[in-house]
């Protein structure tokens, strides 16, 4: 039975956990996996600046560039993927906001990683625009998660404090 709340509407069901089948737990390990794959890519550069590598000082810093943003952003998923269980999103648009939010870190990092490749000393590339077009996904995955938590607060519920009751 649902407890109604001050205007005596039914309060909606609290968001599912991740017990009760909730995407958080598969969404966090894959994030877990993608950690993993950016700790491979600091070994990697370690290794080529330690073992002789011919990095250029520019190419050096977007390699650094792309591996912190990866990083970072991976471990923030972690936190996306849990802050998705608080929202009323179905399990499948759960993932898909996910998927949006993991392609602008895709976006992000990999503009970093071409614009060592491709890219000059002061001048833009396509490398710069792929990590501004995922700049601009992830801030839209953000607003949408951020839309989705304020939505699945119950607004009308308004608590007595002890001088009303």
């Amino acid at each position: 039975m649902t407890t109604p709340d001050t205007l005596g509407n039914p309060l909606p069901a609290p968001p599912s956990s991740d017990r009760e089948g909730g995407p958080q737990n598969l969404l966090a390990a894959v994030s877990w996996v993608l950690l993993i794959a950016v700790g491979f890519g600091g070994y990697s550069l370690l290794r080529m600046l330690s073992g002789g590598g011919h990095l250029s000082p520019f190419q050096e810093q977007f390699f650094r560039a792309g591996h912190a943003h990866a990083g970072v952003l991976t471990v923030v998923g972690l936190l996306y993927s849990h802050s998705l269980g608080h929202t009323n999103l179905s399990y499948r648009a759960q993932v898909r906001a996910w998927i949006v939010y993991a392609l602008g870190v895709a976006g992000v990092s990999g503009g970093f990683f071409l614009h060592m490749a491709i890219g000059t000393d002061g001048h833009g590339s396509a490398g710069t625009a792929l990590t501004g077009i995922g700049a601009l996904i992830l801030c839209g995955a953000v607003f949408f998660l951020t839309w989705q938590l304020f939505k699945a607060r119950n607004v009308f519920q308004i608590q007595p404090t002890r001088n009303e009751q």
